[in-house]
């Protein structure tokens, strides 16, 4: 109940101050009431870690039909960073540091999100060739200025040991990582199981500006197409994420990488 005092103010005035300040409390109790809402939604869907972002397991009608053993998993990845390390040179066992590029992940098996066809087709697709395990992959390629440097990830054991301290978590690399996907479960259960892991990759050329990872593994969807010479090849579904930095090889910054548009589900 609002309650206001008389001024000795002429009443155009009180009636002014009335609705101004009814105004005010009633746009204040609204905002309560939006941050509310807003809450009880964000408690509801999987927690992000620091810098995390969402990319969404989808599957098209299409894929459901042509695949009946079908998993996406929903992927939660922070920023690629980049960590100095003290790595030892195979050639000379001697120490030297290192920019080692990586990116930390999480995937979750849940249930898909269906877009696309309603009335897929018959199952075009031999008997499925993929395992139900876990086996990811990446690759870091330079793309500007015509360079098309290829960098795969690779296991850095000496670098691990400090992106787990710095990321506060236990990742696992690509090579211990693999086993059986995650059992499926509902977003937010508890103890939801997951698989954590991080890609890794020394070398990247830091002259360049434009960057694109293709991540393997997160999806066991495949399909059959025409090569370039008619001969049937398999593709897999991949996630393609493009990067781009504002920097060089001095004084690097790991700030300086950015994201270059949204996540993509291709095949490749």
């Amino acid at each position: 109940m609002l309650t206001f005092v008389n001024t000795g103010r002429s009443s155009r005035q009180d009636l002014f101050t009335m609705r101004s300040f009814a105004v005010r409390s009633l746009c204040f109790l609204g905002l309560i009431y939006t941050t509310v809402i807003v809450a009880q939604s964000d408690a509801s869907a999987q927690t992000l870690r620091g810098g995390e972002i969402r990319f969404p397991a989808v599957a098209t009608g299409d894929e459901i039909g042509t695949q009946t053993d079908l998993w996406v998993l929903d992927v939660y990845f922070k920023p690629m960073r980049m960590i100095p390390v003290e790595l030892t040179d195979p050639k000379t066992g001697k120490k030297k540091l290192e920019f080692v590029w990586y990116i930390v992940y999480r995937g979750f098996h849940h249930k898909l999100e269906k877009k696309g066809a309603e009335n897929p087709p018959v199952n075009q697709l031999d008997p499925p060739i993929a395992p139900q395990q876990f086996i990811p992959e990446a690759l870091l390629v330079v793309t500007d200025n015509d360079r098309n440097e290829m960098y795969s990830d690779t296991v850095i054991p000496e670098a691990l040991a400090a992106i787990n301290k710095r990321e506060k978590g236990n990742y696992k690399n690509s090579v211990a990582i693999v086993g059986p996907i995650p059992d499926e479960s509902e977003p937010g259960a508890p103890e939801e199981p997951a698989v954590e892991g991080v890609f890794m990759w020394r070398g990247v050329n830091a002259d360049a500006n434009k960057y694109t990872v293709f991540l393997t593994g997160f999806s066991n969807s495949i399909r059959k197409v025409d090569g370039p010479d008619g001969t049937p090849i398999i593709q897999s579904k991949t996630i393609m994420q493009k990067y781009w930095r504002r920097g060089d090889r001095f004084d690097q910054r790991e700030w300086e990488i950015l994201l270059d548009g949204d996540s993509q589900w291709i095949y490749r």
